[in-house]
Formats: C-alpha cells, structure tokens, sequence
C-alpha cells in the first residue's frame, strides 16, 4: 500500500486535484490526509485482519508495573501498538483465565506466555480488498471536508461498509473457522488425553 497512491486516487475519484508529495501545504492533501489516518486507525482496529495479526512472546514486568489483584506475581507488556488481543498461550495451551489493565496482561503463568494480537500492519502487507475499502472512506473524507457533498460522502461509506461485509470472510476463510468461546471442560477433556 502506497499512502500517497491512495491519497490520490481518492482526490482523483472525487474530481478534486492530486498531490505530487507528502505533507504537500495544499487543501487537498490537508483534508485527504487526516481522512487516510482515521480511515487507517478505524479499519485495522474494527476487524482481525490476517495481514495485521502476529504471534509475540510477551515480556514480564515488575511487579510495580501489574496492577492486577488477580495476577499480581505474574504481569506481561502487551506488545507496542496493540490494537486487540485475540488469543493467549501459555507455551502452546490456550489461556482463558487472564487479565489485562492497559499495556499489562496478567495471569498465573510465569513465565513463555504468548499473545495472538492485531497491531496496524506495515503498509506493504495490506490486502489490495482493504486498501480498496480505505481509499473509499477516504473518497467521503474528501468529499465531506473539498465538495462538502454529504450525501455523496454517505453512499462512499456505505459502499466501504458493503465491500468490507464481503473482504472479511473472503481473508478469513485463509484460516480455519474458530469458536470464540474456549469451553474449559473441553480443554481439561484434551489435555487429559495427551
């Protein structure tokens, strides 16, 4: 993904003007700019994206730092631009029982725990279905804040909304399908087989 291509083809898209560089002093780049940040920060934390997703060992804090009443031995640091946390292991068993306040998630592990987190993705890994619907909600950011055209600026995001309902399971069926719920008589039932 390339910010100032985006940029551009939303100005083109809605007939205003494009920009030659970054941090261009011009209107146009004054109001699609802040349009690209907002639309970035709202899709990459709305959903799970597989390009935003990674899988981190997580560092203990002192416990200073944990302010859990729960966990007070045991705190980790989520990684920094933690969006969401998916999953927590502690080596490869998922954890159900843990607690996070801010930046600190703590358990009753002490030490290997992992976290499956979504964090905003380098902008050479996104999809080209994501970076279609950010250049639409940048399209309404432009038409919103240049044309001042908020009908026009409606039916843009209502048309990123409809190509994310259709982007979502198209990348997530990369994956297998996954219950959200982690039963803990199931897990107690599968590590008493192993």
């Amino acid at each position: 993904m390339d910010k100032l291509t985006i940029l551009n083809n939303a100005l083109r898209a809605t007939g205003n003007n494009s920009v030659n560089v970054l941090n261009d002093p011009s209107d146009e780049y004054q109001v699609a700019n802040p349009a690209f940040e907002r639309a970035i920060r709202f899709l990459t934390s709305r959903h799970t994206w597989p390009f935003a997703t990674t899988n981190e060992l997580l560092v203990r804090v002192p416990d200073g730092d944990n302010k859990s009443r729960r966990f007070s031995q045991n705190g980790f640091r989520l990684p920094p631009n933690t969006l969401h946390v998916k999953e927590v292991f502690w080596n490869t068993t998922f954890l159900t029982d843990y607690e996070i306040m801010g930046t600190v998630l703590s358990c009753r592990y002490d030490s290997e725990i992992y976290a499956t987190v979504v964090k905003a993705p380098p902008a050479d890994n996104w999809h080209p279905m994501a970076e279609e619907i950010l250049t639409l909600y940048v399209e309404a950011g432009c038409l919103r804040g240049l044309n001042e055209d908020f009908s026009e600026a409606t039916r843009r995001e209502q048309r990123a909304e409809l190509l994310l309902e259709e982007t979502r399971p198209h990348l997530d069926q990369q994956n297998p399908a996954r219950n959200i719920y982690k039963s803990k008589i199931a897990d107690a039932r599968r590590r008493r087989r192993v």
